[in-house]
């Protein structure tokens, strides 16, 4: 392989009907590859019909805060029938994903893989082959209907269930549950991964789910789980992964067993409440998503292998445990912590009846026609911006900003399970508590400062606390979120402006990323042209 090259991807955004959206074409969008240190231009062209974004899941867009594709935050949406060029170097290696950030998107199939290789793998050599698999779940009705319903006013219930759960975009639906004068094939494809005996095959497991977690096995193939969330762990070997939405593992499966099919598993989760208020409460979701791995020269039969004996209840909606995931390569935690925030999670019903998520009592509103980012350069002061905006602003005034970090304390107040997401980087999870809010807070004694797994997704669990802590060396305006994409729709949201002071006099600014901003208050705007820094 040639590593720092330049590569050049054309991504078209549209849609074979009138409701969901593809990728060139296809669903799930196609695999983007790269080597570590490459320079990727991607050139998005939106024909859909309505204005979209596009978030690089997991990197780190260091020096490039205004390419990781958040409306409001880092960028404008992309208007239809214009192209857009996101132009920047992969510092970092793993398996990432590419989505939507605009409205329910996600949920419609704007979302593919993204894999950067590197040659100092540590694991090259102990496999001979690799898969890359998408989890997902799928809405028979586009969120452009469902959306509005979920955020009116009167709706009582929670959020909408999807209709099937997928392997790499295959699933099974019940057609007898398809409504009249539809089209319903029953005898669908499923995903199908062929294997020869003998030989050791990488998985690259992604959830890109808009609701549901999963508990991801194959019968009588234990698996070796070697990457979490694009970092490498130590070997640990496991016969099944509770994956939450947006995480990603990549594991060896050695390829031992008789020749013969072999049944893949995804156990679907629900991790909170279905209300028969809720939009499409009554759905024929059939809760077991199933796969094939296949033996070179097996008969074309299906499976018949039987379920290691599992306790799904004990791995549903949660992570791997934290504490047995062990980073490969030392990575010291930094002990210099510089600011903590306290993010209380919940919800509330307004007066109206409408339900908003929260953080720190305050729902997410972003101002989507001049983005934070932009306001910070052109010299609006951070610590102002209005509440609704939920911005988190520290500087490093310290002697020593090379062991800058920040701890951030999720403190979930409710009886919902949270994948919980930090753009820009990636963060030690030093705590993972479990039914202890307002019981017993932790305490630095609690934590674990001396090997904690790294990852940029973490399950909070129900009325509990997860404490994560990551380095502040990354100026930018960072977006921290639930990934369920119902809650984020409600505003379960924040911003955590790292290093404004640096970020601002040191960051210039594309042209073509304040030209997708046609709508911006120039009263505003006017106020910090004197510090404006575009090309």
């Amino acid at each position: 392989m040639n590593f720092g090259l330049i590569f050049t991807f054309f991504v078209l955004i549209s849609s074979s009907n009138s409701a969901w959206w593809s990728v060139n074409g296809q669903y799930p969008a196609p695999i983007l590859q790269a080597n570590y240190g490459d320079r990727i231009l991607i050139n998005v062209t939106n024909n859909f019909g309505d204005p979209a974004s596009i978030h690089w899941h997991g990197l780190f867009q260091r020096g490039t805060n205004y390419y990781d594709g958040i409306v409001g935050v880092t960028q404008c949406e992309i208007p239809n029938k214009v192209t857009f060029l996101y132009n920047f170097t992969l510092e970092q290696y793993g398996t990432y994903w590419y989505h939507s950030h605009t409205l329910g998107q996600i949920v419609d199939g704007l979302k593919g893989p993204l894999i950067i290789y590197d040659p100092k793998d540590p694991y090259y050599g102990k496999y001979d082959y690799e898969y890359v698999m998408t989890l997902s779940d799928w809405y028979h009705t586009p969120s452009g209907i469902i959306l509005p319903l979920f955020r009116a006013d009167d709706y009582g219930g929670t959020e909408p269930l999807p209709d099937s759960g997928e392997i790499s975009g295959l699933g099974q639906y019940d057609c007898k549950a398809a409504p009249k004068n539809s089209t319903c094939n029953s005898n669908n494809k499923v995903a199908t991964y062929v294997v020869k005996k003998g030989k050791k095959y990488r998985f690259r497991i992604i959830n890109t789910s808009a609701l549901v977690h999963y508990v991801f096995s194959i019968d009588n193939h234990p698996f070796t789980i070697i990457e979490v969330d694009g970092d490498y762990v130590k070997p640990i070997t496991l016969n099944a992964i509770p994956i939450n939405i947006a995480q990603r593992y990549s594991v060896i499966l050695d390829a031992n067993q008789p020749i013969d099919n072999y049944q893949i598993r995804a156990h679907i989760s629900i991790c909170g409440f279905v209300s028969d208020l809720s939009i499409n409460y009554n759905t024929s979701l059939n809760y077991d998503v199933t796969g094939i791995l296949k033996y070179e020269g097996a008969e074309d039969k299906l499976p018949t292998s039987k379920a290691d004996s599992l306790n799904y209840t004990s791995l549903q909606c949660r992570d791997v445990n934290p504490n047995s995931l062990k980073p490969y390569y030392e990575n010291k935690v930094p002990k210099n912590v510089i600011s903590t925030f306290k993010a209380l999670v919940d919800f509330n019903i307004l007066p109206t009846g409408k339900v908003i998520g929260l953080i720190n009592n305050s729902s997410f509103v972003p101002h989507s026609s001049y983005p934070t980012n932009q306001q910070i350069v052109e010299g609006v002061d951070p610590y102002k911006l209005p509440s609704y905006e939920n911005a988190h602003v520290y500087e490093c005034n310290s002697g020593d900003c090379n062991d800058a970090a920040v701890d951030i304390h999720i403190i979930n107040d409710n009886d919902y399970t949270h994948p919980f997401h930090l753009h820009g980087h990636r963060f030690f999870v030093l705590y993972n508590g479990k039914n202890n809010t307002g019981i017993k807070p932790p305490h630095e004694s609690d934590f674990n400062l001396k090997d904690p797994v790294t990852r940029d997704v973490v399950t909070v669990l129900p009325n509990s606390t997860t404490v994560i802590r990551y380095n502040a060396n990354n100026p930018g305006v960072w977006f921290l979120h639930c990934h369920i994409q119902w809650h984020l729709n409600l505003g379960m949201a924040a911003q955590m402006i790292e290093l404004p002071s640096i970020f601002k006099n040191t960051t210039t600014i594309p042209s073509d990323v304040t030209a997708l901003c046609v709508g911006i208050d120039l009263d505003k705007k006017n106020k910090g042209n004197k510090n404006r820094k575009t090309e």
